[in-house]
């Protein structure tokens, strides 16, 4: 990559440059989380170049490997990423480990003094937006069915984060202080566990695509294809082989250049048939 990588990153979201704003932070989440898939097709190819290692993102790679391949990745590669972009346009902040493999980012707010903002474009819908924490609780509206609650604890600055379907908590409950502020550096010991090979990323097939001015949602999980809208509804088709699932990739993620037939290749290696009956 020539120039400027802030630039170019700008570029492949389609926005330009301005002053930090809670509006602008908004405009970056919606373009990052619209252009840049959740998925670990990347991750398997990198675990096979780097033998194992866990190699924390660049972002100059980051950008070319989606420009070439349409990737983006799982949560560390979204949000590390996303993170040092926000450093470059002015917006002051750090990451936390809401989860035991999760990172997500803590902005200060550019227009309230002492107020942070919870940013993530490392997992499901709705987290489209920037989520103030103000010491209350927290309901995110919901999307595809799903919500997402912030439970303030005793302690100040400790939140729980619980995602639901209907009444039913549908993933584990995150506890998390928004001040434990950690570094990109601090985060290896926690890359190199997903890097292992019983680590979920490492056994299964995952892409996913959140388009929120459609409010609609692509997801993969192996054979299992569903379209999410906004208001609940979910379709669901299972795909009988690789050439369906190929299809799929090619013309409802438009993602015709993923890698995916190397990924299958690498988990067929692994004993892992996705689509054995």
């Amino acid at each position: 990559m020539t120039g400027d990588w802030k630039k170019q990153y700008l570029n492949t979201l389609n926005l330009q440059d301005e002053t930090p704003s809670r509006r602008y932070l908004k405009k970056i989440i919606r373009a990052h989380v619209r252009t840049f898939p959740f998925e670990n097709v990347s991750k398997l190819l990198i675990a096979e170049t780097y033998d194992g290692s866990a190699p924390i993102t660049n972002v100059e790679k980051f950008l070319e490997s989606h420009w070439e391949y349409h990737t983006g990745g799982t949560c560390f590669a979204l949000n590390s990423c996303l993170y040092q972009l926000l450093c470059a346009l002015g917006f002051e902040g750090y990451l936390i480990r809401p989860g035991e493999e999760h990172m997500a980012v803590i902005i200060k707010d550019p227009e309230s003094d002492g107020n942070l903002l919870y940013v993530d474009a490392g997992t499901t819908a709705p987290l489209f937006d920037p989520i103030p924490f103000y010491g209350r609780r927290h309901s995110i509206p919901p999307f595809a069915g799903e919500r997402l609650l912030f439970l303030p604890e005793k302690e100040k600055g400790v939140y729980t984060y619980i995602r639901m379907r209907g009444q039913h908590i549908i993933d584990k409950k995150w506890t998390f202080s928004v001040h434990d502020a950690m570094s990109i550096e601090d985060f290896k010991p926690w890359v190199t566990s997903t890097f292992q090979s019983n680590a979920v990323f490492m056994n299964m097939l995952r892409c996913q695509v959140w388009q929120p001015e459609k409010r609609k949602g692509l997801s993969l999980t192996n054979k299992r294809f569903s379209v999410r809208n906004g208001n609940g509804a979910i379709l669901t088709k299972h795909l009988p082989d690789k050439d369906a699932l190929l299809e799929v990739i090619h013309d409802e993620f438009q993602m015709p250049s993923l890698p995916v037939t190397k990924a299958i290749h690498i988990l067929e290696q692994k004993g892992i048939d996705l689509f054995e009956k």
